[in-house]
């Protein structure tokens, strides 16, 4: 049968990105290259699990060719995240360097990995926040992709805190075309007795305009990106960035209430 992402089990993903290490020393001069995150059993391994390797000696000119020839690799489907090292941020690095330990226990594991994206996406708040302090009236048309570019991101980050909270918790992700939409939706539920919503019915629509957002940023063109849409989402943000990490902390310790054998 052939391989594709949605059925690469943990192993078969680890010799893949065993094969990528070795192109990636002997055509690109790497010095070192490190596995880490769900293939390296930092989290549960699962259909839409991508690769992450962290690479240490790779020339900035070199980075998207050393990326085409490492697809070429991997089965239709599968992403692959080539990281870095030296520019990796201090707490990636100290991850990837073993350092700072995943927790072992599955909450506190799960707190941990949300944890670090908030960080993320914090940062993603600060520099759209400064954007848009220094934006013109009516910025250009890359000005605007660019500020747009944020609100994809955020998107982004927030979709891999539900995914992990859907695979640690929940045990599976939703299935389909629009498993992107069925998965708010089911944050914003109970599911069954594992949990109960991880976000209220006001934030999950306050997020349902950044995940179509991000649907348009993705399927137009970007000269075709409005200002004023762009401009409302960013100013938005920080808001709905708050409530989040609020909701996302009673979650956890509501969890952490249901389960009081946890460390």
């Amino acid at each position: 049968m052939k391989i594709t992402a949605a059925t690469l089990s943990r192993d078969e993903a680890r010799h893949l990105a065993n094969r990528c290490a070795q192109l990636l020393r002997e055509r690109f001069g790497v010095r070192r290259v490190v596995l880490f995150g769900s293939a390296a059993g930092d989290a549960p391994w699962h259909g839409r699990s991508d690769l992450d390797l962290a690479v240490e000696g790779l020339r900035p000119e070199d980075h998207w060719r050393a990326l085409s020839a490492c697809y070429d690799l991997l089965p239709p489907g599968l992403e692959l995240d080539l990281i870095p090292l030296e520019s990796a941020w201090p707490e990636l690095r100290a991850h990837i360097e073993g350092e700072v330990k995943m927790p072992e226990e599955p909450l506190e594991a799960l707190a941990f990995e949300i944890e670090n994206e908030l960080r993320h996406l914090e940062r993603v708040a600060e520099r759209l926040a400064g954007f848009l302090k220094r934006a013109p009236p009516e910025p250009d048309e890359v000005e605007v992709q660019g500020g747009a570019k944020y609100l994809h991101d955020f998107y982004n980050g927030t979709e891999r805190i539900f995914e992990r909270i859907a695979v640690r918790v929940d045990g599976d992700l939703p299935a389909g075309s629009n498993w992107h939409t069925l998965l708010l939706q089911r944050m914003g539920q109970p599911f069954g007795s594992r949990r109960p919503a991880v976000i209220d019915r006001a934030l999950e629509n306050k997020l349902a305009n950044y995940l179509r957002f991000r649907h348009l940023f993705r399927h137009t063109y970007g000269y075709d990106l409005e200002w004023k849409r762009v401009r409302e989402l960013g100013q938005a943000l920080p808001d709905v960035l708050e409530t989040m990490k609020t909701q996302l902390a009673a979650f956890l310790s509501t969890l952490a209430a249901q389960n009081p054998d946890t460390p």
